[in-house]
């Protein structure tokens, strides 16, 4: 009897063990999923918020484009509508988003550019429209800009009006309500553009939404593919005149159901395993230690992520400065010694270097942010891998011999000729060498190599691409995190070696877009090897390397003698530089100063009186692309073939394709390089004597 006793007080206090544990680890899961919860809705926040800020600031940069013609009303401009076409024409965005630009004049639309399509909406009376009255009037009466719609546009179609009210001064000093200045935004792409349908691939249903100034009912502005919006968070998004409420919410919810049950049945399993206290200190402890490694894991980063932000603006103010101080630092020297022809020389070949430093610079990153951002693909073509040898001792040859350092290139192909992103791969090979010589000192040595490997395809093959030096090495520590954003060797943010750590970083970034591979071995006093591995497509249909260049290098200056040349250009100092180097290469020059002067210029030519048609993009009246395919549509056949090349500071390799599709068929980067510019006319003009021939 006692013993049974015994065992009922051992099975209730094992009950009631059982009961306590079970609240208290219920009571503990329950602390831990209200700090995930509270963790998730911070986040949610933080990314509606952010989607808010692109919102406001996209609604503001179009509110930009509507202020300069507001301004011009207001300061008494009387804009015809010609000159309404041709501003509007300059204030259209790139990206689609403005679909019309409109003037409500008393609140009836009398301009609208483009007119095609958009007929429709002349005549509309904002202010009586029923779907616009509202949103129209409101905006009238408080002054502030209103966003209507989106709707049915008069015209066809979805879309917003960004009504910016106009209000001009009157003799007594009052103020009267002039009329609109409209924008008809393309709600599909305007909506793209503040990238929200990046939500829902990250995890979260949204809607934005506001209150219908008709009706007062909820309006959907903009909502995800898939809708659970149970207990959503919401952040308001504020626009003059308007409240936008943005709604948001992760698709498996705030809590995970699936994560909830196994809670549960762990809580279960140790509640039943308590009796052994151990298990259950031992577990406690290492969550613990873990929940605090992972705390001084994200202060830590936190802390290295604001050291390296610090550092690199640090490095970027100290390395635009440097070569803007020797820039107008020697150009003082120079205009105060014009009488010393020696010293005047030395000033400007001082200046050109610091120009091209800073100029690499600018390069350097924007290039980092255009990977960054996703946009840069691979442009696949034929090229030569000993060209590729070719070009890096040209580079480098002269500038490693006059530091004293020993240059080598070593070049191992059987198959030269490949498909590949040629452009790219000779920015990380230069990226690399430039490295390679700024880091070995005097009496050093560096090595350029290409080999290919043995393992060879039927249509591809493998090649390794080595630089090697016999410089300063790099630390074990440093090569750990050498292909990091702003890392440079040391770091403190001093160092006697400029640079501001975007290289390596460019050149991993490149690398890994092109499917590429890239080692290193480094060390410290010794020197740096990189290894670079391609797998590229052999290219069977291209004529040698030799008889390329043939072709291409066989012009010198003085060849051009008696070529006419028509210059388009609308920067005086920029058509001063072309004209120079243009015409003490032989070339005659005509120039004209817009596209629409140069295609008049074409067409009152006879055949062959122009050689070649130098053209710059950005241009007044008529831009580059808009002349070129107005030359190509001449009736004049002759004329209408002439070749055009692109002289421009639009320098990406977009640039360079916007080109071709035009019709031109050359493409020069400003600021022009001599060298480049001889190459490029050349093989121009020789080309077109060949096909004359």
């Amino acid at each position: 009897m006692k013993r049974r006793k015994t065992n009922r007080g051992f099975l209730a206090r094992a009950v009631m063990v059982f009961i306590a544990c079970m609240l208290i680890f219920s009571g503990t899961a329950y602390h831990f999923m209200q700090l995930g919860i509270q963790r998730e809705k911070a986040r949610a926040q933080y990314t509606a918020k952010a989607a808010t800020r692109r919102v406001e600031a996209q609604i503001k940069k179009y509110l930009v484009v509507s202020d300069v013609l507001k301004n011009l009303v207001k300061n008494g401009y009387e804009i015809s509508s010609e000159d309404f076409g041709i501003m509007s024409e300059l204030m259209m965005d790139s990206e689609g988003v403005i679909e019309a630009i409109e003037y409500a004049r008393d609140g009836i639309i009398s301009d609208v550019y483009p007119l095609e399509g958009n007929e429709g909406a002349i005549g509309l009376n904002l202010l009586e429209n029923p779907a616009r009255k509202k949103e129209a009037t409101l905006a009238m009466i408080s002054g502030q800009y209103t966003i209507a719609g989106p709707f049915e546009l008069a015209q066809g179609g979805m879309g917003a009006l960004l009504l910016d009210p106009i209000y001009i001064a009157e003799e007594n000093g009052m103020e009267k309500f002039w009329g609109f200045s409209v924008l008809v935004l393309d709600w599909d792409a305007f909506l793209k553009e503040v990238q929200l349908e990046k939500m829902e691939s990250s995890g979260y249903h949204y809607q934005l939404w506001h209150a219908s100034p008709s009706t007062g009912e909820k309006a959907i502005i903009a909502q995800c593919r898939e809708l659970n919006m149970n207990q959503a968070l919401q952040v308001v998004c504020e626009v003059p005149n308007d409240t936008w409420y943005f709604e948001i919410m992760p698709e498996i919810g705030w809590v995970n159901a699936r994560q909830k049950m196994i809670d549960i049945l762990c809580i279960c399993a140790l509640s039943l395993l308590i009796s052994f206290g151990y298990w259950q200190y031992a577990v406690g402890r290492y969550q613990e230690r873990i929940y605090k490694e992972e705390l001084e894991k994200a202060v830590a980063e936190a802390k290295s992520a604001n050291e390296a932000k610090t550092c690199f603006l640090f490095n970027m103010s100290h390395d635009i400065r440097t070569p803007m101080n020797a820039i107008l630092g020697f150009a003082d020297i120079a205009e105060n010694s014009i009488s010393d022809q020696e010293k005047v020389q030395n000033s400007l070949d001082k200046i050109k270097i610091a120009g091209r430093g800073l100029l690499d610079l600018i390069n350097r990153v924007l290039n980092i942010s255009k990977i960054e951002s996703g946009t840069m693909k691979p442009v696949m073509e034929s090229a030569d891998l000993y060209d590729l040898s070719r070009t890096m001792g040209l580079l480098f040859e002269q500038s490693m011999a006059a530091k004293g350092v020993h240059f080598e290139i070593v070049t191992e192909i059987r198959e030269s000729h490949v498909i590949c992103d040629i452009q790219h791969i000779r920015e990380i090979c230069v990226n690399l060498l430039s490295n390679a010589q700024k880091f070995t000192p005097e009496g050093g040595n560096v090595t350029f190599g290409i080999r290919q490997k043995e393992t060879d395809g039927e249509h591809s093959c493998e090649y390794e691409i080595l630089i090697r030096d016999t410089g300063i090495g790099m630390s074990e520590e440093f090569q750990k995190v050498q292909f990091e954003l702003f890392e440079r060797e040391e770091s403190k943010c001093v160092s006697k070696t400029e640079g501001t750590g975007l290289g390596l970083s460019i050149v991993k970034r490149l690398v890994d877009i092109l499917d590429g591979e890239i080692t290193c071995a480094s060390e410290k006093g010794k020197g740096t090897v990189y290894t670079l591995t391609f797998r590229l497509e052999k290219d069977e249909h291209t004529a040698s390397s030799e008889q390329e260049a043939s072709v291409i290098y066989k012009w010198y200056a003085d060849d051009f003698a008696g070529k006419h040349v028509l210059l388009v250009e609308d920067n005086e100092l920029n058509q001063e530089i072309a004209l120079f180097f243009l015409q003490n290469m032989g070339f005659r020059v005509d120039t004209a100063e817009d596209g629409l002067q140069a295609v008049e210029k074409i067409k009152a030519s006879v055949a062959d009186t122009y050689d070649l048609v130098l053209m710059d993009v950005q241009m007044p009246n008529m831009n580059g692309y808009e002349a070129t395919r107005a030359i190509r549509n001449l009736d004049n056949s002759i004329l209408a073939e002439i070749p055009i090349v692109a002289m421009t500071a639009n320098a990406f390799e977009e640039d360079k394709k916007d080109a071709l599709a035009a019709g031109m068929n050359g493409h020069i980067a400003k600021p022009v390089e001599v060298p480049k510019l001889v190459e490029t006319l050349a093989g121009i003009l020789d080309k077109n004597l060949h096909s004359a021939e």
